[in-house]
Protein backbone atom coordinates (compact mmCIF):
# COMPACT_ATOMS: atom_id res chain seq x y z
CA UNK A 1 0.00 0.00 0.00
CA UNK A 2 2.76 2.54 0.98
CA UNK A 3 4.39 2.05 -3.00
CA UNK A 4 1.32 2.79 -4.36
CA UNK A 5 1.04 6.30 -2.28
CA UNK A 6 4.70 7.13 -3.04
CA UNK A 7 4.20 6.35 -6.88
CA UNK A 8 0.93 8.48 -6.94
CA UNK A 9 2.91 11.39 -4.93
CA UNK A 10 5.88 11.38 -7.85
CA UNK A 11 3.41 11.65 -11.13
CA UNK A 12 2.16 15.22 -10.13
CA UNK A 13 4.01 18.72 -10.24
CA UNK A 14 4.22 20.59 -6.90
CA UNK A 15 2.75 23.97 -6.38
CA UNK A 16 6.11 25.09 -5.60
CA UNK A 17 7.30 23.77 -8.99
CA UNK A 18 4.34 25.62 -10.80
CA UNK A 19 4.93 28.91 -9.11
CA UNK A 20 8.92 28.70 -10.05
CA UNK A 21 7.96 28.01 -13.29
CA UNK A 22 5.17 30.79 -13.63
CA UNK A 23 7.91 33.16 -12.08
CA UNK A 24 10.31 32.12 -14.66
CA UNK A 25 8.00 32.54 -17.89
CA UNK A 26 7.01 35.67 -16.62
CA UNK A 27 10.37 37.59 -16.11
CA UNK A 28 11.61 36.11 -19.60
CA UNK A 29 8.08 37.41 -21.03
CA UNK A 30 8.52 40.63 -19.76
CA UNK A 31 12.21 41.19 -20.72
CA UNK A 32 10.96 39.67 -24.42
CA UNK A 33 8.11 42.70 -24.59
CA UNK A 34 11.21 45.12 -23.45
CA UNK A 35 13.01 44.74 -26.08
CA UNK A 36 10.55 44.48 -29.08
CA UNK A 37 9.18 48.14 -26.70
CA UNK A 38 12.45 49.38 -27.81
CA UNK A 39 12.94 48.41 -31.24
CA UNK A 40 9.21 49.36 -32.30
CA UNK A 41 9.74 53.31 -32.30
CA UNK A 42 12.42 52.95 -34.24
CA UNK A 43 10.84 50.66 -37.03
CA UNK A 44 9.43 51.94 -40.38
CA UNK A 45 5.81 52.09 -40.44
CA UNK A 46 4.00 50.64 -43.54
CA UNK A 47 3.57 53.86 -45.01
CA UNK A 48 7.06 54.51 -45.51
CA UNK A 49 7.64 51.01 -46.82
CA UNK A 50 4.76 51.46 -49.15
CA UNK A 51 6.00 55.10 -50.08
CA UNK A 52 9.56 53.52 -50.32
CA UNK A 53 8.75 50.43 -52.71
CA UNK A 54 6.85 52.99 -55.26
CA UNK A 55 9.51 55.27 -55.16
CA UNK A 56 12.08 52.10 -56.10
CA UNK A 57 9.58 51.14 -58.91
CA UNK A 58 9.27 54.74 -60.54
CA UNK A 59 13.25 55.08 -60.77
CA UNK A 60 13.71 51.72 -62.16
CA UNK A 61 11.02 52.45 -64.81
CA UNK A 62 12.26 55.69 -65.70
CA UNK A 63 15.81 53.73 -66.35
CA UNK A 64 14.31 51.40 -68.13
CA UNK A 65 12.26 53.43 -70.13
CA UNK A 66 15.58 55.14 -70.59
CA UNK A 67 17.20 51.93 -71.74
CA UNK A 68 14.70 51.78 -74.70
CA UNK A 69 15.12 55.40 -76.07
CA UNK A 70 19.15 55.45 -75.59
CA UNK A 71 19.25 51.83 -76.40
CA UNK A 72 22.15 49.36 -74.33
CA UNK A 73 25.54 50.59 -74.00
CA UNK A 74 28.21 51.21 -71.74
CA UNK A 75 28.87 54.63 -72.66
CA UNK A 76 25.42 56.65 -71.37
CA UNK A 77 24.20 57.48 -68.22
CA UNK A 78 20.93 55.30 -68.25
CA UNK A 79 19.59 57.25 -64.83
CA UNK A 80 18.43 60.82 -66.15
CA UNK A 81 18.27 61.80 -62.49
CA UNK A 82 21.88 61.64 -61.57
CA UNK A 83 23.12 63.32 -64.76
CA UNK A 84 22.10 66.88 -66.56
CA UNK A 85 18.63 68.18 -65.63
CA UNK A 86 17.02 65.80 -64.00
CA UNK A 87 13.18 65.27 -64.42
CA UNK A 88 10.30 66.18 -62.06
CA UNK A 89 10.05 62.72 -61.04
CA UNK A 90 13.41 63.08 -59.66
CA UNK A 91 12.75 66.08 -56.88
CA UNK A 92 12.31 63.94 -53.65
CA UNK A 93 10.57 66.30 -50.71
CA UNK A 94 9.88 63.11 -48.37
CA UNK A 95 13.83 62.60 -46.95
CA UNK A 96 14.07 59.50 -48.89
CA UNK A 97 17.66 58.71 -50.62
CA UNK A 98 17.29 57.21 -53.75
CA UNK A 99 20.07 55.52 -55.68
CA UNK A 100 21.26 53.61 -58.53
CA UNK A 101 23.80 50.93 -59.06
CA UNK A 102 24.99 49.71 -62.10
CA UNK A 103 23.39 52.80 -64.60
CA UNK A 104 26.74 54.82 -64.78
CA UNK A 105 29.19 54.48 -67.66
CA UNK A 106 31.98 52.55 -67.78
CA UNK A 107 35.25 53.33 -66.83
CA UNK A 108 37.76 55.21 -68.49
CA UNK A 109 39.89 52.29 -68.45
CA UNK A 110 37.80 48.82 -68.79
CA UNK A 111 39.00 45.62 -67.45
CA UNK A 112 40.56 43.63 -69.42
CA UNK A 113 38.37 40.98 -71.15
CA UNK A 114 34.19 41.01 -70.85
CA UNK A 115 32.51 41.04 -66.75
CA UNK A 116 31.73 37.90 -65.64
CA UNK A 117 27.49 37.43 -65.31
CA UNK A 118 26.57 34.18 -63.42
CA UNK A 119 29.87 32.57 -64.03
CA UNK A 120 29.80 33.42 -67.40
CA UNK A 121 32.10 36.26 -69.09
CA UNK A 122 30.13 38.47 -70.97
CA UNK A 123 29.08 41.96 -71.66
CA UNK A 124 25.46 41.39 -73.13
CA UNK A 125 23.95 42.06 -69.83
CA UNK A 126 23.93 44.71 -67.27
CA UNK A 127 22.23 44.12 -63.36
CA UNK A 128 20.57 47.25 -62.37
CA UNK A 129 20.17 48.45 -58.61
CA UNK A 130 17.89 50.64 -57.17
CA UNK A 131 17.97 51.61 -53.64
CA UNK A 132 15.56 53.40 -51.32
CA UNK A 133 16.74 54.69 -48.20
CA UNK A 134 15.33 56.66 -44.82
CA UNK A 135 17.79 57.94 -42.33
CA UNK A 136 20.00 55.34 -42.65
CA UNK A 137 17.75 52.66 -43.19
CA UNK A 138 17.42 50.39 -46.27
CA UNK A 139 13.99 50.13 -46.71
CA UNK A 140 13.19 49.08 -50.37
CA UNK A 141 15.47 47.25 -53.46
CA UNK A 142 14.57 46.98 -56.91
CA UNK A 143 16.77 44.67 -59.66
CA UNK A 144 16.35 44.32 -63.01
CA UNK A 145 18.80 42.96 -65.75
CA UNK A 146 19.58 44.90 -69.13
CA UNK A 147 20.32 42.85 -71.81
CA UNK A 148 21.65 44.00 -75.30
CA UNK A 149 19.49 42.54 -77.43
Amino acid sequence: MISKLRAARSRGVTLVELVVFIVIVGIAAFALLQSFGSLLPRSPTGAQLTQASQLAQERMELILGQRNVLGYTNAINLDPCIVGPAPAVCTNTFGYAVSSAGTTPAPAAPPAGPTAWNGNPTTEYKLITVTVSLSGTQLAQEYAVLANY
